[in-house]
């Protein structure tokens, strides 16, 4: 747990050292307070985007893992990025290293190739698996995580992927589909009954505003391409909006061979014996307390009015719950809101003695 903190944060810290190097060097070569700009300061900028910048992403996010594959699309794109921003396209400089980066490149296409056959001659293989997960899974994430470790195995590549697929997933392909309960379950929704619709339009309107108004203001104080950069975040970001509130509705909570699983939007994911439920009781501790609270999960949704969660439920003994971009997180307690309270009490109690209602 130390370690995946650790972690986390020395990625943080490498977006912002990132951010830093990014935007100091488009301000030196677009905005130009240091004029004029010599072929001194063009090789500093290079070096500063196809090493630096690659050196601190192997520091703080590969480490001890050194491997071509990883560090080779942010060497390049450190160099198309400095590039596209230094107004000497037709320095010496550029001539001769931009033939290395494409000798580089297509290096890079040559193994992408190797790595898609292998991908490609493996997906009917893919697909049998997702198949076979979908009959025990109930949502998207753990239908295709599961598929994807038994085709190729425990990689943590594949938890980056798994998100990335959810996100699209959710956000395109589930406009009409319904939510299909299996025999032997007893489903019950988190959406209806909360205002969790309204705060999403909300959302998405502002959205959509601040993507058009963002646009033309950066274009207006740093360019095109700064504007089309933070564009297309802001559409990613619209995007991840939709496809959590898609994901919450085709997410109920879920009751079955004496389990209780739960899937909030695209955020979080948890599966919970039912003998290992400690207590179940109504929600009694303040919201404060619950902030501070560094093991439990909310199966709950976030609403314009908020308010106190349902039940909580304290479990005998600690379990893992799935948070984006295959990170876990510890549990010893659940704050649940159903939108049927009393059915949902009803049920956990029927189902902790094997008496499942149908």
């Amino acid at each position: 747990m130390v370690l995946s903190l650790k972690k986390n944060k020395s990625i943080y810290l490498f977006l912002i050292v990132a951010l830093l190097i990014l935007s100091s060097n488009y301000t030196i070569m677009v905005v130009q307070p240091f004029e004029p700009i010599t072929d001194t300061l063009i090789l500093a900028s290079m070096f500063d985007l196809t090493i630096v910048l690659p050196l601190f992403f192997y520091l703080l996010v590969v480490r001890n893992r050194l491997s071509l594959i990883t560090l080779l699309p942010v060497v390049i794109a450190g160099f198309w990025f400095s590039y596209f921003i230094v107004p000497h396209h037709n320095s010496d400089i550029f001539k001769y290293a931009k033939y290395g980066i494409l000798l580089v490149e297509a290096v890079f296409i040559v193994i992408e190739l190797y790595l898609a056959s292998l991908l490609l001659r493996k997906i009917p293989i893919l697909i049998r698996n997702y198949k076979e997960q979908k009959e025990n899974c109930f949502y998207y994430p753990s239908t295709m995580r599961n598929a994807l470790y038994k085709t190729f195995g425990k990689k943590k590549l594949i938890d980056f992927l798994v998100y990335d697929f959810t996100i699209f997933y959710y956000a395109f392909f589930v406009w009409k589909k319904k939510w299909e309960n299996k025999a032997g379950s007893h489903v019950f929704t988190i959406h209806t009954k909360s205002g969790y619709f309204g705060l999403f339009i909300m959302l998405v309107h502002a959205m959509v505003i601040e993507v058009i108004g963002i646009h033309f203001l950066i274009a207006h104080f740093w360019g095109h391409t700064a504007a089309w950069i933070i564009t297309i975040l802001d559409l990613y970001a619209l995007l991840w909006i939709v496809a959590d509130y898609q994901a919450v509705r085709l997410s109920p909570i879920v009751l079955k061979d004496n389990k209780l699983f739960a899937q909030v939007g695209i955020r979080r994911e948890i599966e919970v014996n039912l003998d290992n439920i400690k207590s179940v009781q109504a929600s009694v501790t303040d919201k404060k307390t619950r902030e501070k609270e560094k093991e439990s999960f909310s199966i709950t949704l976030p609403d314009l009015f908020e308010e106190d969660p349902q039940f909580e439920i304290e479990l005998a003994e600690p379990i893992f719950a799935y948070l984006p971009f295959g990170k876990r997180k510890k549990i010893t307690k659940m704050y649940v809101t159903a939108d049927d309270k009393e059915a949902f009490f009803q049920a956990l109690n029927q189902s902790k003695m094997n008496d499942l209602p149908q």
